[in-house]
């Protein structure tokens, strides 16, 4: 999900990354509906949800519930008001009191407009001062840090791509399998079909084994890239 103050950028973010029909206006609470679309990084989508602007005095709590429902938070702030600051201070008090970003949600911040005159200085500040946050700069108007948040998103998911490849034949690279990190062979097979782990024989895998097409165990754990042949 994606979230942040009004007049943060994060609309004309979300259309810049995605092209979903979001409302890009120069006055305030322009999006007033969830607007999903979908980010491509390399071989996968992953989904972005533009949501309505947040504040302290403006959070209902089905926003909150329904932004939980996410796998992690973008924050969006616009990096040349003098207010950033505040602004990121404010997001991150109000999403640790919905319960939106504790209990380890993924999370980070976007420094947008970073085009702006004062945005870059405004940045080294926020990032002296949450050095534990992840922040990005970007800019949705001159194309600045569009191409590395995607894969900015893609590490803060911690997730893993994974390669299915048929006896006998070539690895099917169109649609990779996406699991969390830690995932293993039996996962794998289960998010292939329900009844693979029980009928799995074998399986072998090329990337992060010793050696390519290694005869691995059920419970070995997998890498983002790895291609895994199974035997029924």
């Amino acid at each position: 999900f994606v979230v942040g103050p009004p007049n943060s950028g994060k609309s004309a973010l979300v259309g810049g990354l995605t092209k979903a029909k979001v409302v890009v206006a120069p006055y305030a609470f322009a999006t007033t509906q969830p607007v999903p679309g979908m980010m491509k990084y390399e071989d996968i989508l992953i989904q972005l949800v533009d949501t309505p602007p947040i504040s302290v005095d403006n959070c209902p709590p089905a926003f909150a519930a329904s932004v939980r429902s996410g796998d992690a938070v973008i924050m969006v702030v616009d990096a040349s008001s003098g207010s950033c600051l505040d602004d990121v201070q404010n997001l991150l008090d109000l999403l640790e009191e919905r319960r939106v970003i504790n209990q380890g949600r993924a999370h980070m911040v976007v420094l947008a407009k970073i085009d702006l005159p004062g945005a870059a200085d405004n940045a080294e500040i926020l990032e002296e001062a949450y050095p534990g946050v992840n922040c990005v700069r970007v800019s949705a108007e001159s194309g600045e840090g569009l191409q590395e948040l995607p894969h900015a998103v893609f590490g803060m998911l911690d997730i893993i791509r994974l390669y299915s490849k048929p006896p006998g034949r070539e690895v099917d690279r169109a649609a990779p399998f996406v699991l969390k990190r830690g995932g293993t062979v039996a996962d794998l097979a289960g998010a292939i079909h329900r009844d693979l782990p029980r009928t799995m024989k074998s399986a072998r895998v090329w990337g992060s084994a010793r050696f390519d097409g290694q005869s691995v165990p059920r419970e070995y754990v997998l890498s983002d890239g790895d291609i895994v042949e199974f035997r029924t």
